[in-house]
């Protein structure tokens, strides 16, 4: 028979409270579960890695944000349990980091952010000034030469060992042969500079109804953890008034 406990509002009832404390310890570690994964192999210093930490994070932080309210929840329905108590205490010198942590996610999201755009941005700028250096020594090349052999020597000087004429092409009169490779060069520039053109165009960025949404995110999951950690006042329950539930309980949490 399931009978009040003097200090709440709820009945005592050890069934649903050990049936809140396992559901919570299954949505942290889910939790965890999903971060860690997310998070080997470990790249500290890649902020694509960075980024996709801090999304699994804030996509998953409603299960740790829940399963840590099922422990006060818990010792609702079964106040005197000091299994539930010692675990809640252990959990809650956690709320501060966590909360402290959430807040940290903002700057580092748009740090990481800037990161990501500044190395793309560069390995283009990269490419386009070795692609355009590359055609320029290859039409300079083929405007200086003045015999097959000549521009055989240097095609395999710009583009290794197994660059050069055909057999062919090693027959044709020079000029005919310029004017072919000129026209070959600038239909290979075009086309290379379109495809970089093109990557720059679908260069990862991050939008900023993302952005906006992990920050109002973090911020929410930040007041959250520090809420149940007792870092944040609550409301004082008049004398006289109902107690509610645990709220012994709960006012230790405040101290």
């Amino acid at each position: 028979m399931i009978t009040a406990s003097p200090d709440s509002t709820l009945p005592s009832s050890p069934y649903l409270s050990r049936l809140l404390a396992t559901l919570s310890i299954v949505l942290l570690v889910v939790f965890i579960a999903a971060v860690v994964t997310t998070a080997v192999p470990p790249r500290l210093l890649d902020p694509s890695w960075q980024l996709a930490m801090i999304a699994a994070i804030i996509t998953n932080a409603p299960l740790a944000l829940i399963g840590t309210l099922m422990l006060p929840l818990a010792l609702g329905f079964d106040p005197i349990n000091p299994r539930l108590r010692v675990r809640w205490n252990a959990i809650r010198r956690w709320a501060l980091p966590a909360a402290l942590g959430f807040l940290l996610l903002i700057p580092l999201q748009g740090y990481a952010a800037w990161r990501l755009q500044r190395t793309v941005t560069t390995a283009l700028d990269q490419q386009t000034t070795r692609t355009s250096k590359q055609f320029f020594e290859l039409r300079k090349a083929i405007d200086s030469a003045t015999t097959h052999e000549e521009l055989q020597t240097r095609l395999r000087q710009l583009f290794g060992r197994n660059a050069g004429l055909s057999p062919a092409e090693q027959k044709m009169p020079m000029a005919e042969l310029r004017s072919m490779l000129q026209a070959r060069a600038e239909q290979a520039s075009n086309r290379l500079m379109q495809q970089i053109e093109a990557q720059a165009a679908t260069k990862p960025t991050l939008p900023l109804k993302e952005t906006i949404r992990i920050a109002i995110s973090s911020l929410a999951y930040a007041v959250g953890f520090a809420f149940l950690g007792g870092l944040l006042p609550r409301m004082q329950v008049k004398a006289g008034g109902p107690r509610g539930v645990d709220q012994d309980y709960f006012e230790t949490l405040a101290e």
